[in-house]
């Protein structure tokens, strides 16, 4: 027996061992995919993690709501002297308070369970926010790089032709015009490269801030384009968004604090035993009683504390009756968004027939077949169809993200 005990003990001190083991557990330096590159992303993000502390800190608040109230220890002390004798006495009390343990302790719990209520809320507002971020950036950051593409195809065209007019010895006004324009397509396609440099370096500096400035994008751990989208399910989806749910706990919270202001009215009692220790010469006795100490509400019971606690409740009510009535249309809203977005993204081509579409008008310009006017015309329209393409990819990724939440899935889901 004694054997079997030291084996299995050995087992488990190995099992502990290699699940430890940096080269078991998943590591961050070796990424292989977009959900393992946003994983880890999340792992590092510090919002995320001061999302973990502020629950920590919403559990804390429950329990401290929740604590019993301490006893108060008073002591006296007097002392004096008649006729000769020496005469004074000590006495200690200790009282608790018995409005605070048996009147406000119902109303200090349910404080604590709406503060910890509210801080949850924070707390996931601020979790999804940072995954919405990171999605959004790796998405963005494919779309930015395919931009950049076209524009640079687009650019390669312009310099082409425009190399073409200035080798020609005598040119023509009309050729002159469309080498002017040829320049100002130049200038403006430029202006977008600018543009795309800078969105490409404000997500590199994010998620640099994240992992460390020795961070670098692969276009292999990119999201894809996705060609396929999920069918919604409108019967599981909520209405419960974090402005309608943090208006409700601003109505608990009134609510509570309402509680408390009745409690208040209450008048203040205070009980305990006390200890007294009299000496009259040489003489000396104690004597023991209890204490009862009542506070007399005679000037004021607190009315004006529970009438503007009424009426922040009041308010509160109807700021989350409205919030609750709109939020049935923002949902409806959203998923008509997606909808659409999803429908017009069907409809438009795909990445290979964009870039076939730049060949064949790069090949037609070659062979003399179209003017530079119509190349140039060619090129504005299928960078805006991209633009518009990603428009409409964001616009449905950002819904998506958003009733995944309402349905109670991760925001991640938009990577399958």
């Amino acid at each position: 027996m004694y054997s079997r005990f030291i084996f299995r003990s050995w087992a488990c001190i190995a099992l502990v061992f290699l699940n430890a083991s940096p080269g078991i557990a998943r590591s961050c330096d070796s990424i292989q995919s977009a959900q393992e590159l946003y994983d880890c992303a999340l792992e590092k993000h510090p919002d995320v993690k001061s999302a973990s502390v502020l629950k920590e800190a919403a559990r804390a608040a429950k329990e401290k709501a929740t604590q019993l109230p301490n006893p108060e220890l008073t002591v006296k002390s007097v002392s004096a002297e008649n006729a000769g004798e020496k005469v004074g006495g000590t006495e200690v009390t200790l009282s608790l308070s018995l409005t605070d343990l048996l009147v406000k302790r119902t109303a200090f719990r349910k404080s604590g369970q709406v503060e910890e209520k509210a801080l949850i809320i924070q707390a996931e507002e601020q979790e999804f926010k940072a995954k919405s971020r990171v999605l959004r950036d790796l998405f963005r950051y494919r779309q930015v790089l395919d931009e950049d593409e076209v524009v640079d195809e687009a650019l390669g065209a312009f310099q082409k032709i425009e190399r073409l007019y200035r080798t020609r010895r005598a040119r023509g006004p009309e050729q002159d015009i469309t080498l002017n324009l040829v320049r100002l397509a130049q200038g403006d396609y430029e202006l977008r490269r600018n543009h795309l440099a800078v969105e490409k370096a404000e997500i590199e500096a994010r998620m640099k801030g994240i992992f460390g400035g020795q961070f670098e994008f692969k276009k292999n751990l990119l999201p894809l384009f996705r060609t396929s989208w999920p069918k919604l399910e409108p019967g599981g989806i909520s209405k419960n968004t974090f402005e309608l749910r943090k208006l409700e706990a601003e109505r608990d919270k009134m609510e509570s604090e309402k509680n408390l202001a009745n409690a208040d009215s209450w008048p203040k009692i205070a009980a305990g035993p006390v200890s007294e220790r009299v000496t009259q010469g040489l003489h000396q006795y104690t004597q023991y009683g209890f204490t009862v100490t009542v506070g007399v509400p005679i000037l004021s019971q607190n009315g004006g504390g529970r009438e503007l606690a009424g009426k922040n409740l009041a308010q509160a009510q109807l700021q989350y009756d409205y919030a609750s009535k709109k939020a049935d249309f923002e949902r409806d809203l959203l998923i008509q968004k997606y909808q659409s977005a999803v429908e017009t993204l069907k409809k438009s081509d795909g990445d290979g027939a964009l870039k076939h579409r730049h060949a064949q008008i790069d090949a037609y310009f070659r062979r003399g077949l179209t003017t530079s006017s119509t190349v140039i015309e060619a090129h504005r329209q299928i960078t805006e169809f991209t633009e518009s393409q990603h428009e409409h990819e964001m616009a449905a990724l950002e819904s998506l993200m958003a009733l995944n939440l309402l349905s109670g899935k991760d925001p991640r889901e938009v990577l399958r």
